[in-house]
Protein backbone atom coordinates (compact mmCIF):
# COMPACT_ATOMS: atom_id res chain seq x y z
CA UNK A 1 0.00 0.00 0.00
CA UNK A 2 2.62 2.41 0.79
CA UNK A 3 4.38 1.72 -2.71
CA UNK A 4 1.68 3.46 -4.58
CA UNK A 5 1.98 6.76 -2.27
CA UNK A 6 6.04 7.24 -2.96
CA UNK A 7 5.55 8.61 -6.88
CA UNK A 8 3.33 12.08 -5.19
CA UNK A 9 4.86 14.67 -3.37
CA UNK A 10 2.11 16.29 -0.85
CA UNK A 11 3.80 17.99 1.90
CA UNK A 12 5.11 20.98 1.62
CA UNK A 13 8.23 20.66 -0.40
CA UNK A 14 9.37 17.35 1.24
CA UNK A 15 9.41 13.90 -0.03
CA UNK A 16 6.46 12.05 1.12
CA UNK A 17 7.22 8.88 1.85
CA UNK A 18 9.85 10.68 4.42
CA UNK A 19 7.56 12.46 5.76
CA UNK A 20 5.25 9.34 5.84
CA UNK A 21 7.67 7.37 7.80
CA UNK A 22 8.00 9.95 10.73
CA UNK A 23 4.40 10.71 10.95
CA UNK A 24 3.89 7.22 11.37
CA UNK A 25 6.44 6.42 13.72
CA UNK A 26 4.66 7.71 16.66
CA UNK A 27 2.16 5.02 16.54
CA UNK A 28 5.17 2.70 17.56
CA UNK A 29 6.30 4.59 20.85
CA UNK A 30 4.91 4.26 24.14
CA UNK A 31 3.66 8.27 23.85
CA UNK A 32 0.68 9.43 25.90
CA UNK A 33 -3.08 8.03 24.00
CA UNK A 34 -3.91 12.05 23.57
CA UNK A 35 -0.61 12.89 21.94
CA UNK A 36 -1.48 10.20 19.30
CA UNK A 37 -4.61 11.87 18.50
CA UNK A 38 -2.94 15.15 18.23
CA UNK A 39 -0.30 14.18 15.94
CA UNK A 40 -2.77 12.08 13.92
CA UNK A 41 -4.60 15.16 12.86
CA UNK A 42 -1.64 17.55 12.52
CA UNK A 43 -0.58 14.79 10.13
CA UNK A 44 -3.80 15.30 7.65
CA UNK A 45 -3.75 18.48 8.17
CA UNK A 46 -0.54 18.56 5.99
CA UNK A 47 -2.60 17.59 3.52
CA UNK A 48 -2.70 21.33 1.80
CA UNK A 49 -6.15 20.81 1.01
CA UNK A 50 -7.63 20.20 4.12
CA UNK A 51 -8.87 22.78 5.89
CA UNK A 52 -9.63 21.35 9.64
CA UNK A 53 -9.74 17.41 10.17
CA UNK A 54 -10.85 15.83 13.65
CA UNK A 55 -11.39 12.23 15.46
CA UNK A 56 -13.96 11.31 16.98
CA UNK A 57 -14.99 7.75 18.90
CA UNK A 58 -18.74 6.61 18.81
CA UNK A 59 -20.35 6.17 21.59
CA UNK A 60 -23.38 3.65 20.71
CA UNK A 61 -24.76 3.47 24.18
CA UNK A 62 -25.66 7.27 23.84
CA UNK A 63 -25.84 7.39 19.71
CA UNK A 64 -23.43 10.09 20.06
CA UNK A 65 -19.82 11.31 19.27
CA UNK A 66 -16.86 12.65 21.58
CA UNK A 67 -13.95 14.76 20.63
CA UNK A 68 -10.78 13.04 20.65
CA UNK A 69 -8.53 15.70 18.79
CA UNK A 70 -9.37 18.64 16.00
CA UNK A 71 -6.90 20.61 14.02
CA UNK A 72 -6.90 23.55 11.87
CA UNK A 73 -9.50 26.26 12.71
CA UNK A 74 -9.35 28.20 16.02
CA UNK A 75 -12.61 29.39 15.42
CA UNK A 76 -14.51 26.11 15.12
CA UNK A 77 -16.69 26.01 17.67
CA UNK A 78 -16.61 22.02 18.01
CA UNK A 79 -18.33 21.06 21.04
CA UNK A 80 -16.41 18.07 23.20
CA UNK A 81 -19.95 15.52 23.17
CA UNK A 82 -22.28 15.82 20.50
CA UNK A 83 -25.15 13.92 19.17
CA UNK A 84 -25.00 11.18 16.39
CA UNK A 85 -27.90 13.06 14.76
CA UNK A 86 -25.90 16.89 14.39
CA UNK A 87 -23.13 14.80 12.40
CA UNK A 88 -22.61 14.22 8.69
CA UNK A 89 -20.21 11.59 10.57
CA UNK A 90 -23.73 9.36 11.46
CA UNK A 91 -23.48 8.40 7.18
CA UNK A 92 -20.31 6.91 8.01
CA UNK A 93 -21.51 5.04 11.14
CA UNK A 94 -24.84 4.17 9.19
CA UNK A 95 -23.45 3.16 6.00
CA UNK A 96 -19.63 1.67 7.31
CA UNK A 97 -18.19 3.59 4.42
CA UNK A 98 -16.34 7.19 3.26
CA UNK A 99 -19.00 9.70 2.67
CA UNK A 100 -18.43 12.90 1.38
CA UNK A 101 -20.70 15.72 1.13
CA UNK A 102 -20.73 19.37 -0.35
CA UNK A 103 -21.15 21.81 2.65
CA UNK A 104 -23.32 23.79 0.27
CA UNK A 105 -26.02 21.29 0.26
CA UNK A 106 -25.83 20.25 4.13
CA UNK A 107 -26.27 24.00 5.66
CA UNK A 108 -27.13 22.40 9.07
CA UNK A 109 -23.36 21.56 9.18
CA UNK A 110 -21.68 24.85 8.83
CA UNK A 111 -24.33 26.15 11.66
CA UNK A 112 -24.05 23.45 14.27
CA UNK A 113 -20.38 24.37 14.25
CA UNK A 114 -20.64 28.15 13.89
CA UNK A 115 -18.39 27.56 10.89
CA UNK A 116 -18.07 31.17 8.98
CA UNK A 117 -14.54 31.21 7.29
CA UNK A 118 -15.15 29.01 4.60
CA UNK A 119 -16.69 29.09 0.84
CA UNK A 120 -19.46 26.52 1.04
CA UNK A 121 -19.88 26.70 -2.42
CA UNK A 122 -16.21 25.05 -2.93
CA UNK A 123 -15.84 23.27 0.43
CA UNK A 124 -16.69 19.22 1.05
CA UNK A 125 -16.89 17.07 4.49
CA UNK A 126 -15.11 14.11 4.02
CA UNK A 127 -15.75 11.18 6.49
CA UNK A 128 -13.46 8.30 7.04
CA UNK A 129 -14.69 5.74 9.16
CA UNK A 130 -12.17 3.89 11.93
CA UNK A 131 -13.27 0.23 11.98
CA UNK A 132 -12.69 -2.16 15.15
CA UNK A 133 -11.28 -5.77 14.20
CA UNK A 134 -14.73 -7.33 13.33
CA UNK A 135 -15.50 -4.51 10.58
CA UNK A 136 -17.64 -2.67 12.99
CA UNK A 137 -16.96 1.81 12.72
CA UNK A 138 -16.16 2.67 16.55
CA UNK A 139 -14.75 6.23 15.18
CA UNK A 140 -14.92 8.83 12.65
CA UNK A 141 -11.98 10.67 11.20
CA UNK A 142 -13.86 13.84 9.74
CA UNK A 143 -12.50 16.92 7.34
CA UNK A 144 -13.67 19.62 6.11
CA UNK A 145 -11.49 20.63 2.12
CA UNK A 146 -11.53 21.96 -1.04
CA UNK A 147 -13.89 20.31 -3.46
CA UNK A 148 -11.28 20.19 -5.77
CA UNK A 149 -9.10 18.20 -4.10
CA UNK A 150 -5.77 16.80 -6.10
CA UNK A 151 -4.70 13.76 -5.67
CA UNK A 152 -7.50 12.17 -3.66
CA UNK A 153 -7.28 8.69 -4.40
CA UNK A 154 -3.79 8.78 -2.89
CA UNK A 155 -4.49 11.00 -0.15
CA UNK A 156 -7.44 8.33 0.94
CA UNK A 157 -4.99 5.94 1.08
CA UNK A 158 -2.55 7.82 3.39
CA UNK A 159 -5.91 8.28 5.76
CA UNK A 160 -6.55 4.50 5.44
CA UNK A 161 -3.52 4.06 6.65
CA UNK A 162 -4.07 5.98 9.83
CA UNK A 163 -7.17 4.73 10.53
CA UNK A 164 -6.00 1.30 10.83
CA UNK A 165 -3.55 2.46 13.10
CA UNK A 166 -5.46 4.68 14.80
CA UNK A 167 -7.99 1.34 15.23
CA UNK A 168 -5.70 -0.51 17.39
CA UNK A 169 -5.42 2.71 19.52
CA UNK A 170 -9.44 3.41 19.86
CA UNK A 171 -9.61 -0.25 20.79
CA UNK A 172 -7.31 -0.12 23.39
CA UNK A 173 -8.89 3.00 24.18
CA UNK A 174 -12.54 1.55 24.71
CA UNK A 175 -11.32 -1.51 26.41
CA UNK A 176 -9.18 0.38 29.10
CA UNK A 177 -12.32 2.34 29.58
CA UNK A 178 -15.19 -0.49 29.47
CA UNK A 179 -12.78 -2.00 32.20
CA UNK A 180 -12.47 1.59 34.48
CA UNK A 181 -16.05 1.63 34.09
CA UNK A 182 -16.52 -2.08 35.24
CA UNK A 183 -14.17 -1.31 38.04
CA UNK A 184 -15.53 1.44 39.20
CA UNK A 185 -19.33 -0.14 38.94
CA UNK A 186 -18.09 -2.97 41.32
CA UNK A 187 -17.25 -0.63 43.72
CA UNK A 188 -19.77 1.35 43.75
CA UNK A 189 -22.76 -1.53 43.32
CA UNK A 190 -20.73 -2.72 46.82
CA UNK A 191 -21.05 0.86 48.60
CA UNK A 192 -24.62 1.17 47.77
CA UNK A 193 -25.10 -2.69 48.68
CA UNK A 194 -23.46 -1.77 52.55
CA UNK A 195 -26.01 1.64 52.49
CA UNK A 196 -29.18 -0.02 51.52
CA UNK A 197 -28.44 -2.54 54.07
CA UNK A 198 -27.80 0.06 56.66
CA UNK A 199 -31.02 1.93 55.80
CA UNK A 200 -33.39 -0.91 55.49
CA UNK A 201 -31.76 -2.71 59.13
CA UNK A 202 -31.66 0.93 61.13
CA UNK A 203 -35.19 0.79 63.53
CA UNK A 204 -36.87 3.98 63.97
CA UNK A 205 -40.24 4.79 63.52
CA UNK A 206 -38.91 8.78 63.53
CA UNK A 207 -39.98 10.06 60.08
CA UNK A 208 -37.20 12.76 60.50
CA UNK A 209 -34.57 10.15 61.21
CA UNK A 210 -35.99 8.06 58.74
CA UNK A 211 -35.85 10.54 55.79
CA UNK A 212 -32.74 12.37 56.41
CA UNK A 213 -30.57 9.03 56.39
CA UNK A 214 -32.42 8.07 52.66
CA UNK A 215 -31.26 11.83 51.59
CA UNK A 216 -27.86 12.03 52.89
CA UNK A 217 -27.17 8.61 51.51
CA UNK A 218 -28.31 9.64 48.68
CA UNK A 219 -26.32 12.39 47.98
CA UNK A 220 -22.97 10.61 49.16
CA UNK A 221 -23.97 7.68 46.94
CA UNK A 222 -24.72 9.74 43.39
CA UNK A 223 -22.81 12.38 44.08
CA UNK A 224 -25.65 15.52 43.45
CA UNK A 225 -25.60 18.44 46.10
CA UNK A 226 -28.93 18.41 46.57
CA UNK A 227 -31.80 15.94 47.93
CA UNK A 228 -35.04 16.16 48.37
CA UNK A 229 -38.53 14.63 49.92
CA UNK A 230 -41.88 16.41 48.63
CA UNK A 231 -44.95 15.59 49.75
CA UNK A 232 -48.51 15.75 48.78
CA UNK A 233 -50.17 17.64 52.14
CA UNK A 234 -54.10 18.48 51.71
CA UNK A 235 -54.61 20.35 47.66
CA UNK A 236 -50.94 20.96 47.40
CA UNK A 237 -47.26 20.27 47.96
CA UNK A 238 -44.43 20.64 49.76
CA UNK A 239 -40.75 20.63 50.52
CA UNK A 240 -40.60 18.70 53.64
CA UNK A 241 -37.04 17.67 53.68
CA UNK A 242 -34.16 18.55 52.08
CA UNK A 243 -30.49 17.72 52.59
CA UNK A 244 -27.56 19.36 50.57
CA UNK A 245 -26.95 22.84 49.12
CA UNK A 246 -30.63 24.30 49.02
CA UNK A 247 -29.84 26.84 46.11
CA UNK A 248 -32.82 28.89 47.30
CA UNK A 249 -35.36 26.32 48.51
CA UNK A 250 -36.45 25.61 52.13
CA UNK A 251 -38.00 23.03 54.23
CA UNK A 252 -41.97 24.00 54.24
CA UNK A 253 -41.80 25.55 50.92
CA UNK A 254 -45.47 25.42 49.34
CA UNK A 255 -46.93 24.47 46.10
CA UNK A 256 -50.28 24.10 44.63
CA UNK A 257 -51.01 20.92 42.75
CA UNK A 258 -50.33 23.18 39.11
CA UNK A 259 -47.35 24.68 40.36
CA UNK A 260 -45.55 21.09 41.12
CA UNK A 261 -47.16 19.47 38.46
CA UNK A 262 -46.76 15.66 39.25
CA UNK A 263 -48.34 14.63 35.95
CA UNK A 264 -45.23 14.87 34.29
CA UNK A 265 -44.22 11.20 36.23
CA UNK A 266 -45.11 8.35 34.42
CA UNK A 267 -47.70 6.13 36.20
CA UNK A 268 -45.42 2.58 36.16
CA UNK A 269 -43.91 3.85 39.04
CA UNK A 270 -40.25 4.22 37.83
CA UNK A 271 -37.64 6.12 38.28
CA UNK A 272 -36.83 9.14 36.24
CA UNK A 273 -33.58 10.51 35.40
CA UNK A 274 -32.84 13.21 33.45
CA UNK A 275 -28.74 12.70 32.98
CA UNK A 276 -28.56 16.09 31.05
CA UNK A 277 -30.65 18.59 30.73
CA UNK A 278 -31.48 20.07 27.26
CA UNK A 279 -34.37 21.78 25.42
CA UNK A 280 -36.32 19.04 24.84
CA UNK A 281 -36.27 17.83 28.50
CA UNK A 282 -36.67 20.83 29.91
CA UNK A 283 -40.57 20.66 30.39
CA UNK A 284 -40.09 17.69 32.86
CA UNK A 285 -38.42 19.32 35.75
CA UNK A 286 -40.52 21.30 37.95
CA UNK A 287 -40.58 25.09 36.66
CA UNK A 288 -39.07 26.63 39.99
CA UNK A 289 -35.91 24.09 39.63
CA UNK A 290 -35.36 24.81 36.17
CA UNK A 291 -35.10 28.26 37.12
CA UNK A 292 -32.42 27.50 39.98
CA UNK A 293 -30.21 26.10 37.54
CA UNK A 294 -30.77 22.36 37.90
CA UNK A 295 -28.85 20.30 35.10
CA UNK A 296 -29.68 16.27 35.80
CA UNK A 297 -32.16 14.53 38.23
CA UNK A 298 -33.02 11.95 39.75
CA UNK A 299 -36.60 11.40 41.07
CA UNK A 300 -38.64 8.51 42.03
CA UNK A 301 -42.29 8.60 43.18
CA UNK A 302 -43.19 7.29 46.60
CA UNK A 303 -46.01 4.85 47.24
CA UNK A 304 -47.79 4.01 50.22
CA UNK A 305 -50.89 1.63 50.01
CA UNK A 306 -50.57 1.27 46.47
CA UNK A 307 -50.98 5.74 46.62
CA UNK A 308 -48.29 8.55 45.55
CA UNK A 309 -47.68 10.48 48.84
CA UNK A 310 -44.43 12.27 47.92
CA UNK A 311 -41.34 12.96 45.66
CA UNK A 312 -38.07 11.54 46.57
CA UNK A 313 -35.41 13.23 44.43
CA UNK A 314 -31.62 14.23 43.77
CA UNK A 315 -30.87 17.11 41.53
CA UNK A 316 -27.23 18.81 39.83
CA UNK A 317 -26.39 21.93 39.01
CA UNK A 318 -24.02 24.05 36.74
CA UNK A 319 -22.09 21.72 34.41
CA UNK A 320 -22.97 18.78 36.34
CA UNK A 321 -24.58 15.31 34.66
CA UNK A 322 -25.39 11.85 35.86
CA UNK A 323 -23.57 8.95 34.12
CA UNK A 324 -25.34 6.47 32.06
CA UNK A 325 -26.19 3.47 33.89
CA UNK A 326 -28.44 1.05 34.37
CA UNK A 327 -26.74 -0.11 37.75
CA UNK A 328 -27.24 3.32 39.17
CA UNK A 329 -30.84 3.69 38.21
CA UNK A 330 -31.34 0.47 39.79
CA UNK A 331 -29.84 1.14 43.13
CA UNK A 332 -31.75 4.64 43.47
CA UNK A 333 -35.29 2.36 42.61
CA UNK A 334 -34.46 -0.05 45.59
CA UNK A 335 -33.64 3.37 47.91
CA UNK A 336 -36.72 4.56 46.60
CA UNK A 337 -38.84 1.43 47.65
CA UNK A 338 -37.05 0.84 50.68
CA UNK A 339 -38.09 4.30 51.92
CA UNK A 340 -41.73 3.85 50.77
CA UNK A 341 -41.60 0.38 52.60
CA UNK A 342 -40.11 2.28 55.92
CA UNK A 343 -42.90 4.58 55.70
CA UNK A 344 -45.76 1.68 55.47
CA UNK A 345 -44.12 -0.54 57.65
CA UNK A 346 -43.87 1.93 60.79
CA UNK A 347 -47.51 3.11 60.08
CA UNK A 348 -46.10 7.20 59.61
CA UNK A 349 -48.55 9.02 58.79
CA UNK A 350 -47.94 10.56 55.36
CA UNK A 351 -48.37 14.47 56.13
CA UNK A 352 -46.03 17.39 56.92
CA UNK A 353 -43.62 16.73 59.55
CA UNK A 354 -44.53 20.98 59.92
CA UNK A 355 -47.99 19.81 60.69
CA UNK A 356 -46.64 17.22 62.96
CA UNK A 357 -44.48 19.65 64.84
CA UNK A 358 -47.39 22.23 65.25
CA UNK A 359 -49.38 19.39 66.88
CA UNK A 360 -46.44 18.38 69.33
CA UNK A 361 -46.37 21.68 70.28
CA UNK A 362 -49.45 22.37 71.29
CA UNK A 363 -49.91 18.97 72.85
CA UNK A 364 -47.62 19.91 75.26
Amino acid sequence: MLSELTPNQYFSGGSFNADLTDDLQFHSNSLHREKIWEQTVQTIAKIPEIFVTWILVYQPDTHSFHLLAIHGSEDLDFPKTIPKSQLPCSNVIDSNMIFEINLLEDDFLFKSLRINNFNKSSTIYLGYPIRSDIGTVIGVIGMIAENKFKHKFKNLKLIDVLADKLSLELIRYKNEKFISESLNNCSFVKQSLGELYRLLSYQTDDIVKICRNYLQAGIKLFGLPLGLIATKIGDGWEYSFIEGNVHGIYEGQKFSDVEFNFSIFNSSGNARIIKNLSVETSPLVQEHLGLLGVSCLMEFPLQVHNQRIGLFGFYGFGEQNIQSSEIIQRIFELMGIGLSNSIEKNKIPPFSKFNHLDEKIQNQ
